[in-house]
Parts: structure tokens; C-alpha cells; sequence
């Protein structure tokens, strides 16, 4: 077998690959395990809703001083503390707080390192997609046979959806179209009319009718792919 019809098998069957990717494998699996382990373990991690998050009060830095005050006045004083109170529920509450948020920043500093290592290649990856978009143009504009169907299997990514006649615009494209007028990069008006509702329904209108300036796109795709 040829050197090239056994690279292009390996990347068929997934051989070929670097060691570093088994070890993601690997990374992932422990992840997940230390991850039921945790759940098992505290019994809170994934029971609480949106809801239930809301209600309860976190530790910043204004609410762990005033813990750690009031658990200084506790041990200081205990004949004025209330009834039943346990002042050792009070000391494993903040032990478990101070190891629970070194584990938050472990984890968030680990997020960040998996974040930075997956932009890193997903840059690469769509450097050499757009490298193979713009040969499969070439030659579709050079009328080579078979090139013209696979470069249309990709421009379609690239393709804007055309929105409704009497689709109201979204608040981004708004502000968007907004900040064009006032630098004078757009022409066009836009208008925003609101009655509140009050024995009967209110009115809630908004006409974006922004155009752009002519010069403002080029001929060649240089945009992100639409996801």
C-alpha cells in the first residue's frame, strides 16, 4: 500500500493520531467520574434550579467578612448566641466553603486552559477549511469539471437568512443600525412606537429601515461561517 492510500485510511478508520488526544479521552472519562463521585458525595451539586439558585445567598467577599464576624463573636461569646445553636455546624459550613471555592478556582482555571487549547485549534481548522472554500472558487471560476457542486456545498455557510418583511428587528440589530445612522455609515430611518396597554391592548411597533452604504461589502467572502 502506498504512503498516500495509507495516510488517507488512517484518517478514514482515526488512526494517525496524536498520543495528546487519547489523553483528552482519558482526561474526560476522570471528569466525568470525579464529577458523580461529587454529586454522590454532596448530595447538592444537581438539584438545585434556576429558581432554588436565585433564593439562596452566596459567599462574595462582603458576606464571608461578615461570617467570619459573626462566627468570632460566637466563640467569643457564646452566652449571647440563640437557642440550640450549634456553633459547629457553623465551623464545617465555613471549612467546606473555603474548599469549595479553591475547587471553583481550580476548575475555572482548568476551563480556561480547555477553552484557550479548543480556540487554538478551531482557528486552525477553519484557517484550512477556508483555504479549501477559496481553491474549490478558483476552480469553479476556472470551469474545472466537478468543482462547481462541492464549492456550493460550502458558500451556502456563508449565506445570510433573509428575514421576513414584518419581522420585528432584535435589540442587537438594533443598536447596530442605530450606531450606523448617528455615524453616518447607513441611510435610511428608524422608528419605535409604543402605547402601553389600558383597557385594551397596547401597541408595541418598531420600523428598522437602515441601508447600507454601497461599498460596504466586497466581493470576496472574508466572513465568519454562520453557525
Amino acid at each position: 500500500m502506498s504512503e498516500e492510500n495509507e495516510g488517507t485510511r488512517e484518517l478514514e478508520t482515526g488512526k494517525g493520531k496524536e498520543p495528546k488526544n487519547e489523553n483528552v479521552g482519558s482526561i474526560i472519562r476522570d471528569v466525568d467520574y470525579l464529577w458523580q463521585w461529587f454529586l454522590e458525595n454532596e448530595g447538592i451539586g444537581g438539584s438545585l434550579t434556576a429558581t432554588d439558585r436565585r433564593r439562596l445567598v452566596g459567599v462574595g467577599v462582603r458576606n464571608n467578612g461578615f461570617i467570619d464576624k459573626a462566627f468570632d463573636i460566637a466563640l467569643e461569646n457564646p452566652q449571647f448566641m440563640p437557642p440550640h445553636f450549634d456553633v459547629g455546624t457553623l465551623t464545617a459550613n465555613m471549612r467546606d466553603i473555603e474548599d469549595l471555592r479553591q475547587l471553583l478556582w481550580t476548575l475555572q482555571q482548568f476551563v480556561q486552559a480547555v477553552s484557550n487549547a479548543l480556540l487554538v485549534h478551531s482557528d486552525s481548522a477553519y484557517r484550512d477549511a477556508l483555504r479549501i472554500y477559496r481553491s474549490l472558487q478558483e476552480q469553479t471560476t476556472n470551469r474545472v469539471d466537478g468543482a462547481e457542486p462541492l464549492f456550493r456545498a460550502l458558500v451556502t455557510f456563508f449565506s445570510r437568512r433573509r428575514k421576513p418583511a414584518n419581522e420585528e428587528p432584535t435589540e442587537v440589530e438594533l443598536e447596530r443600525d442605530i450606531k450606523r445612522l448617528i455615524h453616518g455609515k447607513g441611510d435610511g430611518e428608524i422608528v419605535i412606537k409604543n402605547e402601553r396597554p389600558h383597557m385594551v391592548g397596547g401597541v408595541h411597533e418598531v420600523i428598522d429601515n437602515v441601508h447600507k452604504d454601497k461599498t460596504a461589502f466586497k466581493g470576496e467572502v472574508e466572513g465568519s461561517v454562520t453557525e
